[in-house]
């Protein structure tokens, strides 16, 4: 998804990778993508926030 796509509840929205397996994250909520803070490549934290959906 890119910043301003509208999304709904269920969609996948990222695809995260740990230990070469990729999994997909689903929103669960309908909305419009408000800000992405990570791109391709950056390593994430536990509890970041990765999206923000208004």
């Amino acid at each position: 998804v890119s910043e301003g796509d509208s999304v709904s509840a269920g969609q996948a929205v990222l695809i995260t990778e740990a230990m070469k397996m990729e999994t997909e994250v689903h929103t669960d909520i309908d909305g419009k993508v408000d800000a992405i803070y990570v791109t391709k490549g950056d390593r994430v934290t536990p509890g970041e926030v990765l999206i923000s959906i208004v």
